[in-house]
């Protein structure tokens, strides 16, 4: 299945909500123990918004630091908010740029208008209470009440962009919850969910087994995991 095609947006739901029924923990010891130890977002990246948890396929987006207080990029974001995607997540790759906000409430008006679940954000955020209003799930880098116009310049999109050391392509699934945010490679969204959901069942038992007092290293070679 691909995760982008609209004709199966129902399936995409389905999977996400699966998703969001874990914790990103259980998904990035899937990935390390699958080799993949660069998937989780540097720890900055954080929930910034009441409703802490998102997950869906990534719609990237990239942009960088600008020097002409004149420019003005608003024709270019307002393409990419048409274009997005419904079901997914927008990912916004800022280019280390740390002196506005990148993504707000009108942004995230227009985005869950076109059926985006949630932003992810290498960035600012600013009109927080106006998003938390909307019960919509914004994780980013900092607040900040400064426009990006004159300051950022978005430029590209669905394309594969970077934050900290992870690569994050279009397509690919983000997981965020309030320990941070975790990048499943595509081909991998239904393999890592299922051996999550595996994980998050023994640790159920693991949990009841401790509270009835069984000692942590039986319970442990009874459901092995952590």
């Amino acid at each position: 299945m691909t995760m982008t095609d609209t004709n199966n947006l129902e399936q995409i739901e389905l999977i996400c909500d699966r998703y969001k029924r874990l914790y990103t923990g259980a998904i990035a010891d899937i990935l390390d123990r699958n080799g993949h130890r660069s998937q989780v977002l540097p720890y900055f990246i954080t929930p910034f918004t009441k409703v802490d948890r998102l997950a869906g396929p990534a719609f990237t987006a990239q942009g960088y630091s600008c020097a002409d207080t004149s420019h003005d990029d608003t024709q270019t974001r307002l393409e990419i908010l048409d274009r997005i995607t419904p079901g997914t997540v927008s990912v916004w790759a800022c280019g280390n740029s740390m002196d506005c906000a990148h993504w707000g409430e009108i942004m995230s008006t227009a985005a869950r208008q076109r059926g985006c679940t949630g932003a992810v954000v290498d960035g600012g955020v600013r009109d927080v209470d106006f998003v938390n209003a909307m019960s919509y799930p914004v994780f980013a880098r900092y607040k900040c009440a400064a426009s990006s116009v004159g300051r950022w310049d978005i430029r590209e999109y669905q394309i594969p962009v970077k934050i900290g050391n992870v690569v994050i392509h279009p397509g690919d699934m983000v997981f965020g919850d309030t320990d941070g945010v975790v990048i499943v490679p595509r081909d991998l969204t239904l393999s890592v969910v299922e051996a999550a959901e595996d994980i998050f069942r023994r640790e159920g038992g693991m949990r009841e087994e401790l509270r009835r007092g069984v000692s942590v290293k039986d319970a442990y070679a009874k459901y092995g995991t952590m």
